[in-house]
């Protein structure tokens, strides 16, 4: 009768080998519940719907070790020869973008923003090329909606390490790596928050999106916690940033949304162009402390679920721009969500409503 003790000698002597020869590659591969595999793909997910993440090591040879039992590796369903070996450590890192620039310096010298086109002046939006995009890892904090069971990490939702910025009841994208350690003293570590590229982070890092609910609003929400970058769309890309999910600016996330959700014969454009996808509603409105005004100066009224609904497009021109240092005509544009929460909702579309 074989016992695993042979098992274990031989995993441990491939391991051995291998990482006095040519190291192991390390990535980390994901499922949903019912999957068959697990994938090295990205993973859209619903909050509170479990992915599950492993870590595979991928010899020079092919080999293949970890704690998941079938895995799509560079266009091939294969099985793991062997579990990590017994003894082997693995650490969950979370990778977070940053807000703004810290280590390298803007583009722009008055904001720290990031931006690839020249903000405000005469210029504005006019292509610099893509910014050095920075970011941030930690190990993850376990959770509810995080927790390891041996090697395998499942997480539920999204939820950034800044609690101030923890306010999306965990809809958004989070960035996971890990760090393998080996019995024998070696380390191993997948693609993380050093693995940076000319549109951002590369796609080697594992991301899991969730989103609140299967509307055009919840699709929207998949993009909390990603970088905002002002002319995110570039001039000519094979994969935009936004469809990588490393930065979008207002038309982008729009647009994005519609392309993670199917609609991937939707091109990218600037705020001007989103209006050719869509039916106009109103003519142009001012806006301000008592309401929506038309051009003539008397208020209009737009009932929710009547004349406007969530999912609708609302385009922004900023009227308080003496000095014209934004000249477009349209500045911003967004996503109505609805009326104002409790205890100040008016059933009508107003200035204190959500626009995402």
């Amino acid at each position: 009768m074989r016992t695993s003790t042979p098992l274990l000698i031989a995993t441990l002597s491939l391991l051995s080998r291998a990482t006095h020869a040519q190291p192991w590659q390390a990535r980390v591969v994901a499922r949903t519940p019912g999957a068959p595999r697990y994938e090295t793909d990205p993973v859209q997910a619903r909050v509170g719907e479990p992915v599950e993440l492993a870590v595979v090591l991928v010899g020079a040879r092919g080999a293949v070790l970890g704690d998941a039992p079938r895995v799509r590796l560079d266009g091939r369903t294969v099985t793991p020869r062997a579990p990590l070996p017994a003894g082997a450590i693995v650490t969950w890192i979370q990778v977070e973008p940053r807000r703004g620039h810290v280590e390298f310096p803007s583009p722009n010298a008055s904001t720290t923003s990031f931006s690839n086109a020249v903000l405000f002046g005469p210029n504005h939006g006019r292509w610099r090329g893509y910014d050095r995009l920075e970011y941030t890892q930690h190990p993850v904090a376990p959770g509810p909606d995080a927790h390891t069971e041996g090697n395998v990490l499942r997480v539920s939702a999204a939820h950034p390490e800044d609690r101030a910025h923890d306010t999306h009841a965990g809809a958004g994208s989070s960035w996971f790596a890990a760090r393998v350690h080996l019995p024998d003293g070696g380390e191993v570590s997948t693609p993380d928050a050093t693995r940076v590229e000319r549109m951002g982070l590369s796609p080697t890092v594992m991301r899991v999106s969730f989103r609140a609910d299967d509307t055009y609003v919840g699709w929207l929400s998949t993009y909390f916690h990603v970088t905002s970058v002002f002319g995110s769309n570039g001039p000519t890309v094979t994969l935009h940033q936004s469809d990588r999910y490393t930065g979008a600016d207002c038309a982008d996330v729009l647009v994005g949304a519609l392309r993670a959700s199917g609609r991937r014969e939707l091109p990218y454009g600037s705020v001007a162009s989103i209006g050719t996808y869509a039916r106009p509603l109103t003519g142009v409105l001012r806006i301000d402390d008592g309401g929506l005004r038309d051009a003539s100066g008397e208020a209009v009224a737009l009932r929710w679920g009547v004349d406007v609904r969530p999912g609708d497009l609302v385009t922004i021109g900023y009227a308080d721009d003496p000095g014209q240092s934004l000249p477009r005509a349209w500045d911003h544009i967004g996503a109505l969500v609805g009326d104002a929460p409790p205890p100040s909702p008016d059933g009508v579309l107003s200035p204190g409503d959500t626009l995402r």
